[in-house]
């Protein structure tokens, strides 16, 4: 498989890129030889995937539908012809074996360049309801790989692969000590991790910021804040004990912030549900709510298996959080178990075995 090549497709955000990265670790784990490529917008940080040896292609960010009406639609469409041609010359240079798209706007060009081209093509869905982007692509591939069980259902008609959402896995088999060295925590109470995912959330933050007081008597936190809202939180810890800030953990600290945590509380992305089923931590997910959402789905799904407690955003209240940590901590051991039970860690080495597959 010396000349095959691979064309991996999507960004905007990590739960569309982070994914990759497994991917590609594990195809090269299988064929070391084969060349992988990416094509894509840089709207979240590539960088883990040339470390992979992934040749990144960027691609003019276009087409992106948001859910609500704005004046940027238009600058959007006025992208359009300038990415679609730049996608075409890319996905034609390239000349990819198999393409994989991962959904997101910054799939569809390649991936349907990729298709008037007669390249073979396989999409993932890692989100329980199937978003805009692979409902669209899903017309032009029969080949489709989904996260959930409960999501075969949308594509009645194709070859339904159910693999997991893929999870960097690097460090999973970490020690305790190593990772209080790696983030220089070291407690005897128990320690509650907070995330809001590569952007931040900021009302998450801001309950977490009411509740702070109550929290540090009680346990250690190890808090991620986002980039975009890490100086202005710096402020208000900065002389605090039992906490430890940060804007973004790189894949060794977000391993190790899983190791030492006794309960994970963030978001309700596909990538934090499978982070925590793999780890197998408790988990408070706080689902992102707004039209045609998949995070609501997302934790519904997952709470049902008894992996995790939800806490609805539009409940979200300094005395609610308190309360969720409290009844997470008191059914930490059954949470726990059920969240190892739904983990698929191979999930990124089945996904690479049928792209090779599909290549050869």
């Amino acid at each position: 498989m010396i000349n095959r090549k691979i064309l991996l497709c999507g960004g905007g955000t990590g739960g569309h890129v982070l994914p990759l990265v497994a991917v590609a670790r594990a195809v090269k784990k299988i064929a070391p030889t084969i060349e992988i490529y990416f094509a894509g917008p840089e709207e979240f940080p590539l960088d883990s995937l040339r470390e992979e040896g992934v040749i990144v292609k960027k691609i003019i960010s276009a087409g992106k539908l948001r859910r609500y009406f704005s004046w940027l639609h238009i600058w959007e469409l006025v992208k359009l012809p300038f990415a679609f041609l730049q996608s075409f010359f890319v996905v034609l240079a390239i000349n990819p074996n198999v393409v994989l798209g991962k959904g997101s706007y910054g799939s569809i060009l390649p991936v349907v360049c990729a298709k008037l081209l007669f390249k073979k093509i396989i999409i993932h869905e890692s989100d329980a309801v199937p978003g805009l982007a692979n409902k669209f692509l899903s017309y032009i591939t029969d080949n489709i790989a989904v996260a959930f069980e409960e999501t075969k259902k949308f594509f009645p008609d194709k070859n339904v692969y159910v693999v997991g959402n893929p999870v960097r896995l690097k460090y999973w088999e970490t020690k305790p000590n190593e990772a209080e060295e790696i983030l220089g925590v070291k407690t005897q109470k128990p320690i509650l991790f907070i995330s809001g995912g590569s952007q931040g959330a900021q009302k998450i933050n801001r309950v977490v910021l009411e509740s702070l007081n109550e929290l540090l008597q009680e346990y250690f936190v190890i808090w991620s804040v986002g980039k975009n809202n890490y100086s202005s939180i710096k402020h208000s810890v900065f002389d605090r004990t039992n906490i430890k800030l940060f804007d973004f953990l790189d894949e060794r600290e977000l391993a190790a912030a899983y190791i030492l945590c006794d309960v994970a509380l963030g978001r309700a992305g596909a990538g934090t549900i499978f982070e925590l089923a793999a780890f197998g931590k408790t988990g408070i997910l706080i689902p992102l709510e707004r039209n045609g959402g998949d995070q609501p789905v997302n934790a519904q799904v997952y709470a049902q298996t008894g992996a995790a407690v939800v806490l609805k955003e539009s409940e979200l209240s300094k005395t609610a959080l308190l309360e969720k940590i409290s009844q997470a901590l008191n059914q930490k051991d059954e949470l726990s178990r059920n969240a190892q039970k739904f983990a698929k860690i191979e999930a990124a080495e089945r996904l690479a075995q049928i792209l090779l597959d599909l290549a050869s």
